[in-house]
């Protein structure tokens, strides 16, 4: 079989979809990921980048409030950026609130790694890595889109950051964080069970894979 490529944002997207609803995304991330003309993934570039920058210089307000500005300006121009200015307002709101509870951070260069299981090759790039008050470091992955996550929806991207963050050396306590609920995010605390949780992630990327290759026998 071949290798099947995909990001942690998408397994994300699969792990939270309700009942019969996910058997369309890997699908629909397959459909998309083989279009060359589309890149989804920039969509949100722009308020990543004022996130970072914003953290980094103790400017945070000014950096969004630009960047939702520029995506204003973008949504004239662009028919693919629709909508792009009330997303990246929602999330201003969330970051805003988030920098409030979390105080400030120092903003050190984020790693990437990689999750592997079976055929399933996952691509695992956090936005951010902070060190918070006190020293302790914390490997940051924002999930951006409305869909509101739980912790339950949280622990599978939680177990293969973590997994991946280890084997590219990094120690940092993985979180993500659902920005625009403005809450500082979810890890894996003392009362998860991170054996079980594994497991059920292996489970997950075997379903995964399995929709992913149901496409092309349909």
């Amino acid at each position: 079989m071949t290798e099947i490529k995909t990001s942690l944002p998408s397994i994300i997207q699969f792990i939270s979809t309700p009942g019969a609803r996910r058997g369309r995304v890997p699908a629909q991330l397959r459909a998309m990921y083989e279009d060359p003309t589309r890149h989804p993934w920039r969509y949100y570039d722009p308020i990543v980048t004022a996130i970072v920058d914003g953290l980094r210089g103790d400017r945070l307000r000014a950096t969004l409030d630009a960047a939702v500005a520029r995506s204003q300006a973008r949504e004239e121009t662009d028919r693919r950026c629709r909508g792009q200015s009330v997303h990246y307002a929602d999330i201003r709101e969330g970051m805003l609130k988030l920098r409030r509870k979390t105080g400030p951070v120092a903003v050190l260069p984020a790693p990437s790694g990689v999750w592997r299981h079976g055929d399933l090759r996952v691509s695992v790039s956090p936005h951010l890595l902070v060190e918070r008050r006190g020293g302790a470091r914390e490997v940051w992955f924002l999930h951006l889109k409305a869909n509101q996550l739980t912790q339950a929806t949280a622990d599978g991207a939680l177990v293969i950051l973590g997994e991946a963050m280890r084997a590219a050396g990094c120690d940092a306590t993985p979180r993500v964080i659902d920005v625009r609920s403005g809450r500082t995010g979810f890890a894996l605390g003392c009362t998860r069970d991170v054996p079980m949780l594994a497991a059920y992630v292996k489970a997950e990327a075997d379903a995964f894979a399995s929709l992913w290759q149901a496409k092309v026998a349909a």
